[in-house]
């Protein structure tokens, strides 16, 4: 099943877009290739622009300190495994500490003259071609595992971002539940009465079909498209079975 995700406000839009973007550092930093890890280069200065929104840190402090005193009222139940809350608490501890005490993390990446030539050149067509770039070209016939360690060391100071990501959509995520839906001639809306959902998902089991989704406080709609990856995707006019949950912790 293919699930599909909206943000209800900009906080959880970050955080998924850290998510996706740690996720695809991680996999081209760890091939040997040079292009590939020239995929990391370009996906690292991404990473350091979000991270260093001083609105986003604050958004996110305060975030987490809710998610903690939420927690924090479950010690007492008796339905809850404890030891796998203080688990949790004790690593949100660890991940608000860690966030709480980064200065300005994308520093290295800033002030590196290397990494600054590279991002000038992106922007332009073949920009980062032995001809423009030859002491980029030459880095690039250095050993993977030295190429690989030295991207590793730029993006260092984010880790705790993605550490803070990963947990505050993990638990966001189980908050909700996955109920069975039918789009009505391909179109779906629900009415929400005012309450408060951080998440939206949406599960299909066609990967012909995608969702477009709009939200608010009020309500939420569905619109199911088709796509042949050569048109723009078009509305479909039979009914979809979908999985949706709410989230909200």
């Amino acid at each position: 099943m293919i699930i599909y995700e909206y943000p209800f406000n900009e906080l959880v839009r970050s955080l998924l877009r850290l998510e996706y973007l740690f996720d695809r550092f991680e996999y081209f930093v760890e091939k040997d290739d040079a292009r590939d890890q020239h995929q990391a280069i370009a996906i690292l200065f991404d990473l350091g622009e979000i991270t260093a929104r001083a609105d986003l840190k604050s958004s996110l402090m305060k975030e987490l300190d809710r998610q903690r005193n939420s927690l924090m009222s479950l010690k007492t139940a008796a339905q809850i495994n404890q030891d796998v809350l203080s688990k949790t608490l004790n690593d949100m501890d660890g991940i608000w500490g860690k966030i709480n005490q980064t200065g300005k993390t994308n520093a290295q990446i800033l002030e590196s003259e290397w990494l600054n030539l590279i991002r000038s050149r992106l922007s332009i067509p073949g920009g980062t071609s032995p001809v423009d770039l030859p002491a980029y070209f030459a880095w690039q016939y250095t050993p993977a595992d030295q190429r690989r360690q030295s991207l590793k060391n730029y993006v260092a100071p984010l880790l705790a971002w993605k550490d803070a990501s990963q947990m505050f959509l993990k638990l966001l995520r189980s908050s909700g539940k996955a109920e069975s839906m039918v789009a009505t001639n391909g179109a779906y809306q629900q009415m929400l009465s005012g309450k408060t959902y951080q998440l939206m998902r949406v599960g299909i089991e066609n990967p012909a079909l995608i969702p477009e989704i709009s939200a608010n406080k009020y309500m939420l709609w569905t619109r199911f498209m088709t796509c042949d990856g050569e048109t723009k995707p078009r509305p479909i006019g039979e009914d979809v079975s979908f999985q949706l949950s709410l989230c909200n912790f």
